[in-house]
């Protein structure tokens, strides 16, 4: 669930110059869109940045990756009101849903 909201948050225009973005870019990207879909506060900006930031210091072994993406996911969640909780939970799941049949948002 959480690799899908993680990665999907890409655009797919995006995936072409991905290699060339930094991770900051990528977080901002990613940000930008959680902002347009839920209409973030500044204060919830700041913190989902600051998620995206320690999440992204870290070196996670493979096994050990999904795990961290599901509590960056959960941490995200965290911080929104209840309304924005319902609708990040259905754009995790129609990433999920992209993702088995194997389109890129």
């Amino acid at each position: 669930m959480t690799i899908a909201i993680v990665t999907t948050f890409q655009v797919s225009a995006q995936d072409n110059n991905r290699q060339q973005m930094t991770v900051q870019q990528r977080t901002e990207q990613r940000i930008k869109l959680l902002d347009e879909k839920l209409i973030l506060t500044d204060e919830q900006k700041t913190k989902i940045r600051e998620l995206y930031a320690d999440f992204n210091k870290q070196k996670y072994p493979r096994e050990k990756r999904k795990e961290a993406m599901e509590k960056l996911t959960t941490d995200i969640s965290l911080l929104l009101t209840a309304e924005q909780q319902t609708t990040y939970r259905q754009m995790v799941e129609q990433a999920i849903a992209e993702k088995k049949n194997g389109k890129h948002v």
